[in-house]
């Protein structure tokens, strides 16, 4: 097989990548994740479907190179795992991601070889968010550094509510394409599609501003006081059986301080023991909180009955009891996907093995002082699919985590900047809770209300407005898009047909 040496086009391809990193948190240049979308495209369009295939691949690679590194942190740093093998199990995972905008750019080239608006304003963004999509369910999914994560602080977040963090990631995308097509006939001197071009651009910057003004949902009985309590336990000394005392005098402390609070939260793993062996300090928490009318909610592990499994949970004691079992769990972190496969290698490598198994159910929300709360753990309100299947009764979203497993990296900016979104679509208030942070109380329409500083010891406490009512995404989530992408693939194929017979026809 002849090898295609790598050319420049190749090599600005890759940068062109990383600097769509730029496009998030914590940078958030939101312009970039309309640019470099559209600077690819640009890229593509001279190639043949193989070309573009590498050249979409080397653009993940510099995408998700700098995007994601930090999975790295967590392998090596807190999962023990030996350097190269870190570094290698990082490396594939990246560029196996890299495939799904290599897949983009195949079937872009392969399916639609003619230059066209509708390949470039329709059909270009149609594949995009498809595989994007994609990524988010395929092989458990990872749905992290969507397109429409970038857009939190643009116009076109308002079209979040109605079609989803997907439906951004289109608008986005068609803004990609106009300006390539934009570019392109002014090349050829066709100066009225260009105008035709630019004025499609300027109408979806209006109308996503425009949607920002709408307020989906209303408020729900009287706002509560809250306290988010962030620990700050060092995750080397997490789980350190020496360290177990110091945690729960740390977190007793920081909370009695704020029993006036309707609802206090404590971290992912806040305690540090399973329930079973933890009772005798639960029951007589639980026990004060409710003296002082308090609903107290905690993460922390629950041994499955009759086996050496444990479910990663939420419990809720004091004031009112209930108790949330994450349904979603991540790969290799939380449990061991094909462990025939490879439970050998991490036992040759002397890796520790998590055996955490998921909820046995579809999530239910907890009922907090008879407010229904959507709680999720860590990683799981990356998932928009997940989060809309709540309870339309739902007030109130919420998600303890514990981003210290990636250390003073990038990842905890981007978790938040997803709930951000996860807000927004859903039109209530979420409880974004953390061991070191970040923390924070994020409004309805997706803006941060009050937030505590990374790697302190404190309890952010604020007033909080339940809400409830639907957003046009709560009533119909991924149907209008997927609707969507289908027109835009058959409209396009359709034209193109039109253009090809004619040419035959001369």
């Amino acid at each position: 097989m002849k090898r295609i040496p790598i050319n420049s086009g190749d090599i600005f391809a890759f940068f062109t990548g990383a600097l769509l990193t730029l496009a998030f948190a914590p940078f958030s240049l939101f312009p970039l994740a309309i640019f470099s979308p559209a600077l690819l495209l640009w890229l593509w369009l001279p190639l043949t479907p193989k070309q573009a295939f590498r050249r979409g691949w080397l653009y993940g690679l510099g995408f998700f190179g700098t995007g994601v590194y930090w999975v790295f942190i967590s392998i090596h740093t807190f999962g023990n795992a030996p350097i190269f093998l870190a570094a290698l199990i990082t490396a594939g995972f990246i560029a196996l991601l890299a495939v799904f905008p290599a897949l983009t750019g195949y079937c872009l080239n392969r399916f639609f070889p003619l230059k066209t608006g509708r390949k470039m304003i329709c059909a270009f963004p149609a594949l995009w968010v498809f595989f994007e999509w994609a990524r988010s369910w395929f092989a458990s999914g990872f749905p992290w550094l969507l397109l429409g994560d970038s857009q939190l602080h643009s116009p076109l977040k308002g079209f979040a509510p109605v079609y989803g963090v997907h439906g951004v990631s289109l608008v986005v995308l068609m803004c990609s394409g106009i300006l390539v097509h934009a570019l392109y006939n002014t090349q050829r001197g066709k100066y009225k599609r260009v105008y035709e071009s630019l004025l499609i651009f300027i109408l979806l910057w209006i109308i996503g501003g425009g949607l920002t003004y709408i307020v989906w949902t209303h408020p729900y009985g009287k706002p509560i006081k809250v306290s988010l309590v962030q620990g700050n336990i060092p995750q080397e000394i997490k789980w350190s059986p020496d360290q177990l005392q110091p945690t729960l005098d740390r977190y007793l402390a920081l909370t009695r301080a704020h029993w006036d609070s309707s609802i206090i939260i404590w971290p992912e793993d806040a305690i540090p023991l399973p329930l079973q062996d933890a009772i005798d300090f639960v029951l007589p928490l639980g026990n004060e909180a409710k003296q002082h009318h308090v609903s107290l909610i905690t993460g922390i592990p629950i041994k499955k009955e009759n086996t050496d499994s444990y479910f990663n949970a939420v419990i809720v004691i004091g004031e009112s009891t209930a108790a949330y079992i994450k349904h979603h769990l991540v790969p290799f972190g939380e449990y061991t996907p094909l462990p025939r496969l490879f439970r050998p290698v991490m036992n040759l490598f002397d890796i520790p093995m998590s055996n955490l198994v998921p909820s046995e159910g579809w999530p239910k929300p907890l009922v907090v002082n008879g407010i229904k709360i959507a709680t999720f753990i860590c990683y799981e309100i990356a998932y928009p699919g997940l989060v809309v299947s709540q309870d339309n009764d739902i007030s109130m979203l919420l998600t303890v985590n514990n981003d210290a497993w990636f250390g003073h990296s990038i990842a905890s900016a981007q978790h938040l900047a997803i709930a951000q979104m996860r807000a927004l679509e859903m039109g209530r208030p979420l409880l974004f809770v953390s061991n070191t942070g970040m923390t924070a109380i994020i409004k309805p329409n997706g803006v941060i209300q009050s937030a505590a500083p990374a790697d302190k010891t404190l309890v952010l406490t604020d007033i909080v407005q339940p809400m409830q009512g639907r957003t046009l995404w709560q009533k119909r989530p991924m149907d209008p898009i997927l609707i969507m992408l289908f027109l835009f693939i058959i409209s396009t194929i359709r034209y193109q047909r039109r253009r090809l017979k004619k040419k035959k026809m001369r």
